[in-house]
Formats: structure tokens, sequence, C-alpha cells
């Protein structure tokens, strides 16, 4: 099979620049920093020898993958994938970076972490390449050796190719926990059907990380700018949030403080453009009692 390379994420399909945004200026702790640079080198010689294996050694047993294609589930899963993945691109000159106020960390155990930051490799297949495609990428991670529960990542509109099939989660989560969240999401959904940028904003904590397919947009304020920004290029209409199986999933021992995975799909249309109807994939971590978003990160499914 041929494989086919196509522009990705929202905006990617029609091809116009996201807004720009203000870079975070925090500093965290050094000495976790570094534990989190040295267990993602791990990860990235894995994808540099291709090897399956040791790619999902780098993922717990039960971790949950968010692709363009949506989630893959469990550690097993994840090696089949990458295994498949591996077939069709080679991986070389893969590089990961953090990003400057990352890592943070999760409830009051210290052993539970997330983060953000991007990614780039050279990538070759069959009938093309080779050529460098970017991205980034947002991550939990737990335990002593902080292995990876979940991770999401996207490109900008370098490269997709086809992706592996995966199996879907069979887990059933709390419905009380899971209706709580759907009846947040659904007030994010309705302020973006809206196009109000003021209303998707307030969703947000003041400290919270939009991860979008041009990098982070830090704080409550500048994600506000920056759909106010990208709101004078494209409208929104029809966004339909749905959220996979298995989720949310409870971080640490406070009860306030949850991530999960789901998809979405949305209408948009521009000044010379559309409409047109996009799908992607999406990954959260919420806090409080209102269960505002502390890190958003989507990706969008390849076009058929």
């Amino acid at each position: 099979m041929k494989i086919r390379l196509v522009v990705a994420l929202v905006g990617l399909a029609i091809s116009f620049a996201l807004p720009t945004f203000a870079q975070q200026t925090n500093t965290p702790d050094s000495q976790l920093r570094q534990k989190l640079v040295d267990v993602i080198a791990k990860h990235a010689e894995a994808i540099n020898k291709n090897d399956a294996a040791a790619a999902a050694a780098c993922f717990t047993q039960d971790a949950v993958y968010v692709t363009e294609r949506g989630p893959v589930n469990g550690r097993e899963a994840i090696e089949k994938w990458y295994a498949d993945l591996f077939k069709k691109v080679q991986f070389t000159y893969y590089v990961i970076t953090i990003d400057q106020d990352s890592p943070h960390v999760i409830g009051r155990a210290g052993n539970e972490i997330w983060a953000t930051g991007g990614w780039s490799s050279t990538i070759k297949g069959e009938n093309f390449g080779p050529r460098q495609i970017t991205g980034y990428w947002s991550v939990i991670r737990v335990g002593d050796d902080w292995k990876i529960r979940m991770l999401t990542s996207n490109s900008p509109g370098s490269a997709i190719f086809a992706l592996p099939t995966f199996a879907q989660q069979t887990n059933t989560a709390d419905p009380q926990l899971r209706q709580k969240l759907a009846d947040v999401i659904a007030k994010h959904a309705d302020a973006q059907n809206k196009n109000d940028a003021a209303a998707i904003a307030a969703c947000f904590t003041q400290d919270a990380v939009l991860v979008t397919d041009t990098g982070p947009v830090n704080g409550r304020q500048a994600i506000e700018k920056y759909w106010v920004d990208l709101l004078k290029k494209w409208k929104f209409s029809d966004e339909v949030v749905t959220i996979d199986q298995g989720s949310p999933h409870v971080i640490g021992t406070a009860g306030n403080e949850i991530w999960a995975t789901g998809g979405w799909s949305l209408t948009i249309k521009g000044e010379d453009f559309g409409p047109i109807q996009v799908k992607g994939y999406w990954s959260v971590i919420r806090v409080g009692d209102d269960w505002k978003i502390r890190m958003f990160n989507n990706n969008t499914a390849p076009a058929n």
C-alpha cells in the first residue's frame, strides 16, 4: 500500500497559519526536570532504533497513547502499534525537547508528573522521504521510573502517514464522575460553537497550558487571545465531543484531579474556504470542583 502524505490538525487540512502566542517563562525543579530528560532520552533512543518493544517498555501496563487515529490502550497494544508503524516508516534523528516550565507535579505523592514539549524526526518509507517532520506532545508519567501513563502528540502539517489500527478500550469508568466530565465538556463545546473566545478561555485554569500544533499556549489570558485571533480567521459550528469508554481517570488522592481522552468533530469555515468537517482526538487534565482544564492537547485525524 502506498503511504499517503497529508496535512493534518484543524487548519492543516486547509493550510493557513495558526495564531502566535507568548512562551511560558517559569522554571521547574531542576532535579525533577533532569529525571524527565533521562527517561525521555530512553524513549527517543527506542524510536531511533525503530525498536517497538523498547518504545512500549517506556509505558505503564495500562497506558493510553492518543494517536491521530484514536487512543491505543495498554502496553501490549502500544507495542503492536509501534511494530506495525515501523514496518511502514523508519525513524532517524528523533529528538525530543521539553518546554521550559515542565514538568509539573500532580497530587501530593511526588511520583506523578505531567509535561509538554516538542519533537522532530526524519522519516523514510517505501515510497517517500527522507523528510523531516515536527510536532508537539503532552504526557503524564508515574512511578519511580516515570513510565508513561498517557501520551498525546500532534504534527503541524508536515507529514502524516497511514497509521496502524488498534484495539479499543473496554474498561468502564465511574458513571457519576463521567457525567461530571460530560457536563463541563458540553460547556466548552457550546462556547466553541458560539465562537466565544472569553467563554472558551473560562473553561481553563489561570495557569493552564493549551498544546497546539505550533506549540504550547500558556495561561488563560494567552489562551483567550489565541482564540480571539483564531476566530478572526475561522468560524466553528456543529462541534461534537465524545469521551473514551475508559475515561475519566482519577489522579492522586485528593479526588479533584482527573485526566481523560476522547474524540471531536466540527465544521469550520473561513473567508476563502469551507464549510468543511474535520475530526480528531484529544487528551485533557482537569482539576478542582468545577473541573477546569489544566492541560489540553488535541490532534486531527488524517483525511480519508
